[in-house]
């Protein structure tokens, strides 16, 4: 695949294509990376029809130009026996013929060839870019943080994630972004695994490549305050370089020796960071208390005859996981409905977009059929009032999706939510499950939630007196490895003082 993509990319510097991405914001979800490799797919099938095409062309000129020198063989033996051989019409004839004649017509049909061929393959390559967009570097620089988030929420090392599937490029290129982002020592770890990697090419290319990979890891050491590291790189790298030959790692190497080294400061984690990777993982402190899972029959009357699988995750504040309330149908209708709108990527208060946050979602309102029941049976379950419920939000995580821990409840609200009031509760609906992390995490509460299809998960987002509950700080962890969709549905607080009775007690 990897030879595939070279040479799409050659023939584009070559033709001078206009390689026009939109901000499609690929990496931030599944569904749209699924989307790329339809396109690459096609450019692969363009790729291979234009190098056919030209392969024809270079048989016509070889053929071609095989016949000629047999001419010219000929004539050599010729001359060998008699020096008059050109001074006969005929083959003054044809040589003259071949010249005038032969060779221009070659030329002219190479030359219409070559711009009909490169006349359609950039139409093919703008119809794919037009249908459906390219990812830009946005995307690429979205994509290493993605990495390095894993990296460091799952206590990952550069060969962890690579794991033997990456070849020394693209560990270079991913080892570039993060030292361009001031991640020096995620950076140093994909570079120090890019030498290692150049270091087993037998190649006559090897050199050059191992002084662009050494450089930037000289440059790196020095960011990190590592002057006496970064010296010995370069003066490691410095030896297999022709004496006599100019190099920018000489240069370097003189401003890395007259230069003193940095005090870099390393990053503070929240407070919160340590329990909150732990949890991501499937970690937690043991704590006493006894939870418990049951059957409840009597919330509401349609679950007599079938009912409610629930689990306490916690108590006080009250998280509950309910599941096998949405079948996979229902949620296939679900999806159907988000695949018809066009997702945008998901923000923080006030509509910023952070990396903290690296999802794309979709709104759906409560006019289709199975929309309708979904409202339904999240009333039923909460006990709630849902006059005053949110569209479902629903949304999917891309490479190393997450949403960083954070509050639901509003600490101000917009004029649009003055009469609904604040989100008591969050209702978040598991449309898929994941095959490796996304968990949904509570920091301080010791909590981790494995998404499990078809559940849904509730908890409360403010106290009996309606102050905000600051003890539901929640995280969603990065992905892993697969998809996570979910369904979130916010219930807020007005119309509900007959189903959840507010007190006066600021602590209850």
């Amino acid at each position: 695949m990897l030879e595939h993509l070279s040479l799409v990319f050659v023939w584009l510097l070559l033709l001078g294509l206009a390689w026009s991405p939109v901000n499609g914001e690929y990496y931030s979800s599944i569904d749209k990376m699924q989307m790329l490799g339809e396109v690459e797919l096609d450019l692969i099938t363009a790729t291979h029809m234009y190098l056919t095409q030209r392969q024809d062309q270079l048989y016509e000129m070889r053929s071609f130009v095989e016949r000629v020198k047999l001419e010219h063989a000929a004539i050599r033996q010729e001359l060998l026996r008699d020096a008059e051989y050109l001074e006969q019409p005929l083959q003054a004839f044809r040589l003259i013929n071949r010249l005038v004649v032969d060779w221009p017509a070659l030329h002219d049909s190479l030359a219409a060839s070559q711009k009909q061929l490169r006349e359609e393959y950039a139409k093919s390559v703008n119809e794919t870019d037009a249908a459906q967009g390219l990812p830009n570097k946005d995307d690429l620089k979205g994509a290493v943080l993605g990495l390095q988030r894993l990296q460091s929420v799952y206590n990952l090392t550069a060969s962890d994630m690579a794991n033997n599937a990456l070849f020394w490029n693209e560990c270079f290129e991913i080892g570039i972004q993060l030292y361009q982002q001031a991640e020096y020592r995620s950076a140093l770890e994909w570079l120090q695994l890019a030498a290692q990697l150049v270091d087993q090419i037998e190649d006559e290319n090897a050199q050059g490549i191992s002084a662009q990979v050494y450089e930037y890891l000289g440059m790196t050491y020095m960011e990190l305050g590592e002057k006496q590291k970064a010296v010995e790189t370069l003066k490691e790298l410095l030896p297999s370089l022709s004496p006599d030959t100019p190099h920018p790692a000489r240069f370097l190497l003189d401003e890395v020796e007259g230069t003193e080294p940095k005090c870099p400061k390393e990053p503070v984690a929240p407070h919160w960071y340590a329990n909150y990777s732990r949890l991501c993982q499937g970690k937690r402190v043991p704590e006493p208390g006894s939870l418990s899972c049951y059957l409840d029959f009597e919330r509401h009357p349609r679950f007599r005859l079938s009912p409610l699988k629930v689990e306490q995750a916690h108590l006080n504040p009250d998280i509950h996981i309910y599941y096998d309330v949405l079948t996979d149908a229902q949620i296939e209708a679900v999806l159907e409905l988000a695949k018809q709108l066009e997702s945008f990527r998901s923000t923080v208060v006030g509509d910023v977009v952070t990396e903290t946050r690296v999802s794309q979602q979709v709104w759906l309102d409560y006019t289709s059929p199975i929309m309708s029941s979904i409202g339904q049976l999240l009333g039923a379950i909460s006990g709630l009032e849902t006059t005053n419920i949110e569209k479902m939000q629903v949304a999917n995580y891309g490479i190393g999706g997450q949403y960083f821990p954070h509050y639901d409840y509003l600490s101000k609200l917009p004029d649009s939510y003055k009469e609904s009031g604040n989100r008591i509760t969050t209702n978040m609906f598991y449309l898929s499950d994941v095959l490796q992390g996304g968990y949904t995490v509570f920091p301080l509460l010791n909590v981790f939630l494995r998404p499990v299809k078809g559940s849904l998960v509730i908890w409360p987002n403010e106290l009996r007196s309606l102050a905000p509950d600051y003890r539901v700080l929640h995280a969603g962890c990065p992905v892993l490895e697969g998809s996570k969709r979910i369904g979130n549905i916010w219930i807020h607080s007005t119309d509900q003082e007959f189903r959840r009775p507010c007190t006066l007690d600021p602590t209850e």
